[in-house]
């Protein structure tokens, strides 16, 4: 998606092409970019196990949903130049939801915590197979702190909390003591 969205910039026309459960994720990769409503097509997944036969018959069923996209005038919607003024009624609990319903489309979920203008914001993967589809906290954070301040306004502080970081903490940690005891 990103690859399509910088092409995009440059004046070139692309189209995207996501597996269905990653849709949402090329939606909110594409908003934080500033291109709203970006149109992409989609094909069933997985598509790492095809065989090429299976594999040319998925690129022939997208094939004229991709022409479509590169040949009509709304192939660029949205763009860095639209108003990003934020959204009346819409509260930090909707904005949570939002970013949840997304990471949903990869078997995770999100809490939150609010107090005042801060926002602590819990990610919650089921196991480590779920934990490799999810970007990493440092394109999470700022992911989120760009929805937060387009939904709401700016000022509101966002923080994450993230399994895998902690699990990647205790696990320096324990190669820390085992090498310590190594030495004696």
């Amino acid at each position: 998606m990103l690859d399509a969205v910088h092409s995009e910039e440059l004046g070139v026309p692309a189209v995207a092409i996501l597996t269905e459960p990653f849709a949402a994720t090329g939606e909110a990769i594409a908003e934080l970019q500033g291109f709203t409503d970006y149109p992409f097509a989609t094909v069933p997944h997985p598509i790492g196990s095809l065989t090429s036969a299976e594999a040319m018959a998925v690129a022939d069923a997208v094939t004229p949903t991709v022409l479509a996209l590169l040949t009509t005038a709304d192939a660029q919607a949205g763009s860095a130049d639209e108003s990003s003024a934020p959204a009346t009624g819409i509260t930090p609990a909707d904005v949570v939801e939002e970013l949840a319903v997304v990471l949903r489309a990869d078997r995770a979920d999100l809490t939150a915590s609010i107090t005042g203008r801060h926002i602590t914001l819990s990610l919650h993967i089921p196991d480590e197979a779920c934990a490799e589809c999810i970007l990493p906290a440092s394109m999470l954070v700022p992911m989120f702190q760009y929805r937060f301040d387009t939904e709401l306004g700016p000022g509101w502080a966002i923080s994450l909390n993230d399994p895998r970081e902690v699990a990647r903490a205790q696990e320096s940690e324990s190669q820390r003591d085992s090498q310590q005891f190594t030495g004696f």
